[in-house]
């Protein structure tokens, strides 16, 4: 029982497009960005229930600091994956159907109403190829 719980989904994840930008009031501003990297290696272990996420750089492949919960929705097809723990990361949605994913990062500085802070937004689609172990 164990070993299929530790059975890992390695997917090799290419950034298509991202965009970034701040939402206040009635104003709003996105471009083009590099927040997220251009390559990704995400691998799913305990039956698409945790994510990890290595980033890969022109330099070398690094470990995120960021691990994921994951819940699959109503047809099984696409997963949400929450960082663990309190931490306020983004947010990936991918579907087994497609390969393909999104991420988001927006901040709640203005929901919390703390003064005039800006609400930063940072959105991501890319698409992924399985990787053979």
């Amino acid at each position: 029982m164990k070993a299929i719980n530790d059975y890992q989904s390695e997917y090799e994840c290419l950034l298509e497009t991202s965009a970034s930008g701040l939402f206040q009031n009635n104003r709003k501003f996105l471009k083009d960005t590099q927040f997220f990297p251009y390559k990704t290696l995400m691998i799913f272990s305990n039956n698409f229930e945790t994510l990890k996420e290595k980033d890969n750089t022109f330099k070398k492949e690094s470990e995120s600091k960021y691990q994921f919960d994951c819940k699959k929705n109503k047809t099984k097809t696409i997963l949400t994956c929450r960082a663990k723990g309190t931490i306020n990361v983004y947010q990936i949605k991918f579907s087994l159907k497609t390969l393909r994913y999104r991420k988001t990062f927006i901040t709640d500085y203005w929901l919390e109403g703390k003064g005039n802070e800006v609400d930063y937004i940072h959105v991501a689609h890319g698409y992924c190829y399985s990787v053979e172990n």
